[in-house]
Formats: C-alpha cells, sequence, structure tokens
C-alpha cells in the first residue's frame, strides 16, 4: 500500500536545519521585546575615557558570569536549610519558580534601562530623577549597588568555604573540634578570595573563556548530581505528590504557614539575585545596550530552569528533615548525600561538582564588585577615587587592580566577624539582598514616575503594555523580598539565632547619608554624558540642526576632555573639574513628532 508523504514547508526546514540552541533564547527575547525599525534607538553615552578592555566580555560571557553569580547548585544548596524549615519540599520547589519569575521581570524592567544608559546604575538614576534630586538618587544607587556588591561576593566565597570544611568533615566528624571550626572555616574563606582575587588580577583575560566554560560546568553538574543521586539512592524513593506538595513548617515555630512560605523565599533570593550585579561590567561589553539587557534576562531564565531540574530529584530523596540538623559542622546538603547514597565516595564526588561552582562564582563576584567601585569612583563618590579608577596602560590585562584589591580588602575584613558572631556575618549576607533589591528599586521607581516616557526609544523595549506589568511587578516583588530577608528562619529567637540584616542595612543607610554630606555633597559629580546625544521625545529645529529640548541640555561636561584620568598617577587625588554648560537656541520652533 503506497503512502504520501508531506514535505514540511520550506521556512520551517530552513529554521530546524539553522536552529542552534544559543538561538531558542535569542529567539524568546524577540518575542518579548521590540524590534520596531520605524523608531530611532537612542543611546545614552558618557563622556569618560575608555581604560578598560571593551572587547572583554562578549554577550555569552556575560550570561555565563550571571549563570555563575546565581548558580542554583551553589546558591540552593548553600541555603536549603532555610527553606527545609520553613515547609519543606513545597517552600522549595515552588517558592523557587515563582521567585524566578518575579527576578525575570525584574531583569526585563531593569534591562530597558540599562539599554537606554548602559552605565552602573548610579548613572542611569542620575539621568531619569528629576533635577533637583539628581545627586541624591544617584549616591544613593550606586552606594547601595556597591555595598550589595561588596556583601553578595563575600556571601558567595565564604559559603564555598563552609562547603569545603562540610567536606573534610564528611568522613571524620571529630577532624576539627567545635572550638576551632570557625577558625578554619576562616582560614579556607581566606584562601578562596585569594584564589578568585588572584585570577581577576592577573588572568583576566581569560575570564572571557571562564565565563562560558561556567555555563557548560554548571549544566553538567546539575546532570552528573542528579543521575547519581538517583542511581545510588539506598533508601526508599519519595513520591512524587510528597516532592512537590508535602510542607511541614514545624521545625520553624511559626504557626502561619504563609508566613514560613514567605520566608522560605530567602533561599531563592540570595541565589537569584546576582542579575542587579551586572551593570557594572558595561566597560568591558562591546555592545553593552544589547548585551547586558539580554545577558541579565537570560541569566535568570536558565537559572530558574536548571535550578528546577537540579531540585526535583533531591526531593524524590530527600531523608527526614529532623536529622539533618543535628550536626552543626556539615551543611544540611551534605547529610542529604550521605545519608540518601550511604557511599562517602560518591558523596564526595558530588560535592566536588558543587564546589567547581564556587571558582565561577567567585571570580564574577569579584569581577563585577570591582568594577563597580571603578565607575562609581569615575564621579569622585569614593575618597580616594583617584587610586580605585587607575588602570595601568601598560599592562596585558587592563583591570582597575587597586578597586580589585578593595574588593578583596572588604571581603578579609568583613570574613573575621564569623569569629566573634556568626549572627553578624549572616547578617551582612541578609544585607547583600536588601542593599541590591533597593539599588534597583531606585531607577525602576523613577521610570514609573515618568510613566516609562524616559524609554521610549530605547533599544530594548518589553512590548505592548506588557512593561507596565513589569516595571510594576517587580516593584511590588523587591520590597516583599526585602521583608522575607529580614525575617528570622525560627522562632523563639536568641541573640544568637536573630536575624540582624534590617539592622546592618539601616546603619549602612545611615552611613551613606552621613557620607554624603561630610564628603558626597562637595565631591560627588553626576556622570558625564555626551552633550550631543539628542533626545528624539520633543526636539528642535534651528538653521538646519536639531537640539535637545532645553531642559535637556544642562549636562556635566568635562572642562579637561583630552587630559587622562589619572594624569599624575594613581595616587593624585584631584577630583574632575565640571561645569554646566548651556546652549544657546535663540529663535527656535517646535517640531511634533
Amino acid at each position: 500500500m503506497a503512502h504520501e508523504y508531506r514535505l514540511l514547508p520550506d521556512g520551517f526546514r530552513q529554521n530546524i536545519a539553522h536552529l542552534a540552541p544559543n538561538e531558542i533564547l535569542d529567539n524568546l527575547h524577540t518575542i518579548i521585546h521590540e524590534n520596531s525599525t520605524d523608531v530611532p534607538e537612542v543611546v545614552e553615552h558618557f563622556e569618560y575615557e575608555q581604560q578598560l578592555d571593551k572587547s572583554l566580555l562578549s554577550r555569552s560571557s556575560v550570561v555565563g558570569l550571571g549563570f555563575g553569580l546565581m548558580s542554583p547548585v551553589l546558591g540552593m544548596c548553600t541555603s536549603m536549610g532555610i527553606g527545609l524549615v520553613n515547609g519543606g519540599p513545597f517552600t522549595i520547589m515552588f517558592g523557587f519558580p515563582i521567585c524566578g519569575f518575579f527576578s525575570f521581570l525584574c531583569a526585563s524592567s531593569l534591562g530597558e534601562v540599562v539599554s537606554k544608559y548602559p552605565i552602573e546604575l548610579h548613572g542611569a538614576s542620575a539621568m531619569i530623577a528629576p533635577k533637583s534630586i539628581k545627586p541624591m538618587c544617584s549616591w544613593f544607587t550606586g552606594w547601595l549597588m556597591l555595598l550589595g556588591n561588596w556583601f553578595m561576593s563575600i556571601g558567595v566565597t565564604f559559603a564555598g568555604a563552609q562547603l569545603i570544611i562540610s567536606l573534610v568533615n564528611i568522613g571524620d566528624r571529630d577532624v576539627i573540634a567545635d572550638g576551632r571550626l570557625g577558625i578554619y572555616t576562616v582560614l579556607v574563606y581566606y584562601g578562596v578570595v585569594t584564589v578568585v582575587g588572584v585570577v581577576n588580577l592577573k588572568y583576566a583575560r581569560y575570564v572571557e573563556a571562564i565565563n562560558k566554560v561556567c555555563i557548560y560546568w554548571i549544566i553538567y553538574a546539575v546532570l552528573f548530581i542528579d543521575v547519581l543521586l538517583l542511581l545510588f539512592h539506598r533508601q526508599k524513593f519519595r513520591s512524587l505528590p510528597y516532592a512537590l506538595f508535602h510542607f511541614d513548617n514545624t521545625l520553624s515555630g511559626y504557626s502561619s504557614a504563609f508566613l514560613s512560605f514567605i520566608i522560605g523565599f530567602q533561599q531563592s533570593n540570595f541565589t537569584l539575585q546576582g542579575f542587579s550585579m551586572l551593570p557594572a561590567l558595561a566597560d568591558e561589553v562591546q555592545v553593552p545596550e544589547k548585551d547586558i539587557p539580554r545577558g541579565m534576562s537570560s541569566a535568570v531564565l536558565i537559572s530558574t530552569l536548571i535550578g528546577m531540574i537540579f531540585l526535583l530529584p533531591i526531593m524524590l530523596i530527600l531523608p527526614d528533615v529532623d536529622g539533618l540538623f543535628e550536626n552543626t559542622k556539615v551543611l544540611p546538603i551534605v547529610d542529604v548525600f550521605t545519608h540518601s547514597t550511604n557511599s562517602k565516595f560518591v558523596s564526595v564526588f558530588l560535592i566536588l561538582l558543587i564546589l567547581g561552582n564556587l571558582f565561577f562564582s567567585g571570580i564574577g563576584s569579584i569581577t563585577t564588585s570591582s568594577r563597580a567601585v571603578y565607575s562609581f569612583s569615575r564621579d569622585c563618590a569614593i575618597p580616594n577615587h583617584q587610586l580605585w579608577t587607575y588602570v595601568d596602560p601598560t599592562s596585558e590585562s587592563k583591570v582597575p587592580k587597586y578597586s580589585i584589591l578593595l574588593s578583596m580588602g572588604v571581603s578579609y575584613i568583613l570574613g573575621l566577624l564569623p569569629l566573634f558572631s556568626t549572627a553578624a556575618f549572616n547578617a551582612f549576607i541578609g544585607c547583600a539582598v536588601l542593599c541590591l533589591c533597593s539599588a534597583t528599586l531606585i531607577p525602576l521607581v523613577l521610570v514609573l514616575l515618568t510613566r516609562r516616557r524616559i524609554l521610549r526609544d530605547a533599544p530594548v523595549k518589553i512590548k505592548y503594555k506588557l512593561g507596565w506589568i513589569a516595571n510594576v511587578g517587580s516593584v511590588i516583588w523587591l520590597p516583599l523580598s526585602m521583608v522575607s530577608v529580614c525575617m528570622p528562619p525560627q522562632i523563639p529567637v536568641t541573640p544568637k539565632t536573630m536575624n540582624y540584616a534590617l539592622v546592618v542595612f539601616i546603619a549602612c543607610f545611615a552611613g551613606i547619608i552621613v557620607l554624603y554630606f561630610k564628603w558626597g555633597k562637595y565631591n560627588f559629580k553626576l556622570p558625564l554624558v555626551d552633550k550631543q546625544i539628542e533626545d528624539t521625545s520633543t526636539m528642535f529645529e534651528l538653521d538646519n540642526r536639531t537640539f535637545p529640548q532645553k531642559s535637556q541640555l544642562l549636562l556635566s561636561t568635562d572642562t579637561n576632555k583630552s587630559e587622562p584620568q589619572s594624569p599624575s598617577g594613581p595616587f593624585d587625588d584631584s577630583c574632575r573639574e565640571d561645569k554646566q554648560e548651556e546652549y544657546d537656541l535663540g529663535d527656535v520652533k517646535k517640531v511634533d513628532f
């Protein structure tokens, strides 16, 4: 019997033949974002001397760096105890995708801003804010983002150090005495900070390759961990309904299931907040107005998807939660592995796969925090700013080495806190999320206050009215995340178990205010903006020339533009001198568009 076969349409067959895996995210961005050629794209250009390597990072490298900062393997494993106490499988399996969805909204909304103003976020806040509050908005955005970068870097590297100590203790729980556990953890932490710092200082030219390898490492680590857990599991498997819907918050002490579920977001927020650290890389990306926005949202999507694949098998082999917190010398995830496999060899191999993520996440966190120092210092926001912006023109790796050393120094100093108070150190880790959320919230609120008109001609813009939904959803989600991070995971609390993140945040906020009136008010400068950029929303015509609206022309310009930023080397503490220039438009007539 003859069968008739019908060929697929030519266009569909051609798309299949040429579809590469890395095109999937690009196609998704095409669906979500506008791609109109009718309205010219306007990107704000900034008048800074290009000292860093503009070709250091490609789009795929930005995605890899963001994926490393938001690694679900390292982030969820080292903080899994929070989710297990506050509900267990249900909180973890549903809290993570919910957090991932809203983090994607935040990344997409922030991506619109970065595409219009491709600079660290303090520059975007300065451009969007009303003239009377530009300095304050820029100052607070910059400092909150910088502190968030520093604290998040500390959190990533210290979590890795704790995992290394857990690996040492997996064979013999008494190999490290209780009284020496904190000292050894800090020493390992110092070693991790030193290694990732040296890579940033001496081997920055390999960061592009390292970030690309990061993507493959995390994906293959997830596959290996999931498969090996399912193959070597020696206990009874949990049912799928249990792995997805079981909820028990007895250990948390909270009577409200909803409150426990909200507190369980802490675990996901620690993991997925790293996207807001990426705009600081604008000076080292070839096309930052396109690559950074897409890199942020792509990294969030990949982290969320891979995280869900990673977590489900762990919930299927999850032992009784009560026994996971008996030994304080190892992280709960280590006990999960050992109880499941009954094999130290397999458990050690699984932990080593997780520790591979530490290398990528640690390098990325020092990279972003040092670039935040560099970018903010160019506007004289940090004392000794000339030192932090110095880039040796003769070096093979064009990196701000003193900014890297400063970030490492902050990590070293705060890394001593666990020797005195674990609660105080954990408060700084929680404060990282508070600072990053606050810094992200400022420009997004300013965008809403302008009714999104400021983004009308941005290169990356969300289609239709979805931009409003994304902006409003982000502005609602970020404060909720901040509330979640401030809550203690368990009650009743003691001075040692209390969550002091809000106290540290308030202290940091007060310090930022004091520093502004003592230093910033007299030294801080608004970002240097290219005065030739046109405002396409309202233009004026004069002698066949076009000019931006007059209110847009009061810009900060460099009076010594031809001179290099560091004329006397890294220790010249002279701040740049700006002047306000205003164009005389004379007799003009308005042109409506």
